[in-house]
């Protein structure tokens, strides 16, 4: 069995349905698709999104004047879900959902932009420490682990089209936060999109000025990773550019997983 799972930043989930942007993407025929930037509690968005036939659906809070948000929506009902890390400092954000599905462990996951007034770099990169740290916990378990998401980061310079001549802390470039990604990597992960393609070029996020995604001005930023023994599972990877209907598109992984909802192992219970 072939297991399809498609993540993307919606810029608002809402606005995304509405505009008849976001149901098309169902197309592909996902088992999984993460969303985020939802900037909708559940019980806010129309009931043909929160009851979509066909899925079981998830959604996390959303903080008073946040534009986060994360959510799920899945053929197979997760035998566990949860909404962060355990840790308080973000727990309560909007920007993590964990889903267990025994034979891996989901987590869908925002990284803020880093920027102010929303936030800032430091704030960034202790969110990301302690989403390293729970993953290192997962393995240590172990448990096996996809992860999608919107990272904010473009992990290398073929991931962004104009990158500095030379390291910068510059948001979303910054040594610090690429060396966060390089800590996901050494712990065993790998960047499913880059099994199949290694060039540059490949973009998931445009601004939505001076037609930047006509003319393909963008980063890649939006990823999902596996760890090692899922990683010979996977038999696809794909940027969805087409799809429309947020400055990012989507970004979907395949894996060959006969059983892809079984009894858990460890628990994920922080």
């Amino acid at each position: 069995m072939i297991l399809t799972i498609l993540s993307w930043n919606v810029n608002g989930l809402r606005e995304c349905y509405e505009r008849k942007y976001f149901l098309p993407v169902f197309r592909h025929n996902p088992d999984i698709v993460c969303v985020q930037e939802t900037k909708s509690a559940g019980e806010k968005l129309p009931e043909r999104v929160r009851n979509l036939i066909g899925y079981h659906t998830f959604f996390s809070a959303v903080p008073a004047g946040s534009t986060a948000g994360v959510g799920l929506f899945s053929r197979n009902r997760p035998l566990s879900v949860q909404y962060g890390f355990g840790d308080p400092l973000f727990d309560n954000k909007g920007r993590v959902l964990v889903a267990d599905y025994g034979g891996f462990v989901l987590l869908n996951i925002h990284i803020p932009l880093g920027i102010r007034p929303m936030g800032n770099l430091d704030n960034k990169l202790e969110l990301f420490d302690s989403f390293l740290g729970y993953v290192r916990s997962l393995r240590e378990k172990g448990r096996e682990v996809v992860i999608c998401g919107d990272f904010n980061v473009a992990h290398t310079d073929r991931d962004l089209y104009n990158p500095p001549k030379k390291p910068v802390r510059q948001i979303g470039v910054s040594p610090e936060e690429r060396s966060r990604l390089d800590q996901l990597v050494t712990l065993g992960f790998t960047d499913t999109f880059r099994i199949f393609h290694q060039g540059a070029g490949h973009y998931t996020r445009w601004p939505f000025q001076n037609n930047s995604r006509e003319r393909n001005f963008g980063w890649r930023i939006d990823y999902c990773f596996v760890s090692p023994a899922l990683r010979p599972r996977v038999t696809g990877a794909a940027i969805l550019k087409g799809v429309r209907g947020s400055d990012h598109c989507p970004v979907m992984v395949e894996l060959e997983l006969p059983d892809w909802t079984m009894s858990p192992g460890t628990p994920i219970t922080p």
